[in-house]
């Protein structure tokens, strides 16, 4: 759908119009002919229209945006007073490419993956482009839908010549997915001359990246959102399940498609956005290697073990901004004075927290080892302090975000400014007393700029050459009016003004360069606070719940004493009522104190190649049968167990 800048409207034309009619459920009218036909027509006012885009996003369409590249002036230059002010598309608003706040999900990811086949071998390449991040891996093509299913990306795109592309990809031409291509595009984007820093890329892995970063290209008209160096995924590094086990798990949607009832639901207790994404993202791809695994747990066990020191963490956590996706936004060049503010409080608060757990003489290697990502950005938030007032606004437009002080020409300006309008004022008790008139008023709008305006009745007063006034307009109630000193009054407003908007403008370009230059850095702190928050939300969770410190070993076994399904406990806990817990041991010698198994009914009970469940107390086995009724708490115990592994190789605490 194509967004076309008319003033302060986006209008749409034709059939995109009547999509854009039915799906936002707003007026379709018409404006002229084509070919002796109405043309349809539908808008949307700019200011508004963050949420307009929202929804055709939601509802699958992409839209492409035009904007005026010239101001009226300098097309009057170029052609004359009836040119047309030039417009071209700036941008492509697509499900993955999205990073305005109104337009994402605080607590989930917006990721775009790109996906193609190199001789055999699948490539993968996904980025969140609202934080930067962005990882590689390659799999068998048996293995694609678990990797994507894995991703739970927004958008996919693929070559267009290939015909196992997944379902609903964006067609890219095939020349986008070159390895060499891929190669070449990810050492100019990190200005480097070779990838060995970053690690080891196959063909596969670049080619995906390629395509990636050629249509963030594309739909970018040239500019590229923050994308930070690529991490790679290794196989094996995590457990690997396909998309029907996800959906039967759970994970991070219910079987309605929605957050309720899922296990992230069940269990998520972080108090930021990127935290809670996180969360999803370690709930996806648990790890494999127990010594990763338990530096984790560590972690989440120091806090649970004080429950004071994990309240001030939250404390603090709980007031930051979302540092990622605001520095996103600002590397994209989509961000505002507000933005801006969001890393200088983020990065202050980050600080804040670094002494807190630095005073920590207890703290463990793994905390250690985070606080380093906390600091180091003392001269960009003392810059940020300066400049910026303490609330910045969203649109740059009208000014006021930088602060008094700063900058002594722009206090100038404003002086020059506000004394201006002090004179509007002054010019207006003036004119009410010469007149006559009460309702005599001194407006401005966008068109005719300052004006005088009195009810129609008091119109004949005005409009003889001796009284100096200039009649401008009539309307319906009121007739406006201009005047000498009123209009050279106006005109130092609007000099000092444009002066004022362009000073701002260029601190803000200055205080954007700088958060570009620190990016790394930046999103380097906004990853470490949220792994903070996904361990003290885990810490909090496994307190809340009564949950036990996993011990998890090299070796094949399971052992489950008193499991509980953490979903299926908490949706009980809201009727008060509770999960009978039950046992599960795989591989490992049963206790001789331990009972049948009890499903939450009490009515499944499992069968081994070693006897009877709970018999002699030494036998061990692979595998149960889980037999009973229907509806006796079977698939529940079955998905209860996959649940409690998971949790665990997530590095959390563990409802047992």
């Amino acid at each position: 759908l194509l967004f076309y800048r008319m003033g302060d409207f986006f209008e749409l034309f034709f059939d995109d119009a009547r999509t854009a009619a039915q799906v936002l459920d707003i007026a379709l009218t018409t404006r002229g002919e084509h070919l002796g036909a109405p043309i349809p027509m539908c808008g949307v006012p700019v200011h508004a229209a963050e949420g307009y885009l929202a929804r055709l996003i939601k509802a699958g369409c992409r839209v492409a945006i035009a904007e005026q590249v010239e101001t009226p002036e300098e097309a009057r230059k170029r052609g004359g007073s009836k040119t047309l002010v030039a417009r071209d598309i700036v941008r492509f608003v697509t499900a993955g490419t999205l990073t305005e706040e109104a337009l994402l999900e605080p607590r989930r990811a917006n990721v775009l993956a790109a996906v193609c086949d190199v001789r055999g071998v699948i490539g993968v390449a996904a980025c969140d482009i609202s934080t930067g991040r962005m990882e590689l891996e390659e799999c068998a093509a048996d293995q694609m839908g678990a990797a994507l299913a894995r991703l739970g990306a927004s958008e996919i795109v693929a070559a267009d010549s290939w015909e196992s592309a997944p379902v609903d990809c964006v067609p890219r031409p095939n020349r986008s997915f070159s390895s060499d291509e891929g190669e070449a595009r990810l050492k100019a984007l990190h200005g480097v001359s070779t990838l060995d820093g970053f690690g080891q890329f196959s063909r596969a892995m670049l080619a995906a990246a390629g395509g990636l970063i050629a249509y963030l290209d594309h739909v970018g008209r040239g500019s590229l959102p923050l994308l930070l160096p690529p991490v790679v995924r290794e196989a094996g590094t995590h457990m690997a399940m396909d998309e029907a086990t996800r959906a039967s798990l759970e994970i991070l949607t219910s079987s309605g498609g929605t957050r309720r009832g899922s296990l992230v639901e069940a269990i998520d207790r972080c108090v930021t956005g990127a935290g809670a994404r996180l969360l999803a993202e370690d709930l996806s791809a648990p790890l494999t290697d127990a010594r990763t695994i338990n530096r984790r747990l560590e972690l989440v066990s120091w806090l649970h073990d004080d429950p004071l020191l994990r309240g001030d963490i939250r404390g603090v956590l709980r007031a930051l901004p979302d540092v990622g996706r605001a520095l996103g936004r600002v590397v994209a060049g989509r961000g505002s004075p507000r933005d801006l503010g969001q890393l200088r409080d983020g990065l202050s608060e980050a600080r804040r927290l670094h002494d807190l757990l630095a005073a920590r003489a207890d703290r463990p290697e793994p905390m250690a080892a985070l606080l380093p990502s906390l600091t180091g950005h003392g001269a960009l938030t003392d810059l940020y302090a300066r400049a910026l007032v303490p609330a910045p606004p969203t649109e740059r437009a009208q000014g006021g975000y930088i602060a008094e002080g700063h900058d002594a020409g722009l206090d100038e300006l404003r002086r020059v400014s506000g004394n201006a309008r002090r004179a509007i004022a002054a010019l207006e008790a003036k004119y009410r007393d010469e007149t006559g008139i009460a309702a005599l008023k001194i407006r401005h709008n966008g068109v005719l700029g300052y004006f005088i305006e009195v009810p129609a009745k008091h119109a004949d007063r005005l409009m003889a050459p001796e009284t100096g006034f200039t009649h401008r307009q009539t309307m319906a109630g009121a007739v406006r009016f201009n005047a000498l000193a009123l209009h050279e009054e106006a005109s130092r407003i609007a000099e000092s003004g444009g002066h004022s908007l362009a000073a701002e403008e260029a601190h803000f370009e200055d205080l954007v360069g700088h958060a570009v230059r620190a990016k790394e850095a930046i999103a380097a702190t906004a990853a470490a606070l949220a792994r903070i928050d996904v361990t003290a939300g885990q810490a909090e969770r496994a307190a809340e719940g009564g949950w036990a410190l996993p011990r998890v070993v090299d070796e094949a076994c399971l052992e489950i004493t008193g499991g509980r399904h953490p979903v299926v406990e908490a949706a009980l806990a809201v009727k008060g009522d509770r999960f009978v817990a039950n046992d599960c041991y795989l591989n490992t010698p049963r206790p001789a104190r331990a009972e049948p198994v009890e499903a939450p009914l009490r009515s499944a009970h499992p069968s081994t190649g070693s006897g009877r469940a709970g018999e002699g107390g030494v036998g061990t086995s692979r595998l149960w049968l889980v037999g009973g009724p229907n509806m006796g708490g079977k698939s529940t115990f079955l998905r209860q167990n996959a649940l409690i592994v998971l949790l665990a190789q997530a590095g959390g605490f563990v409802p047992a």
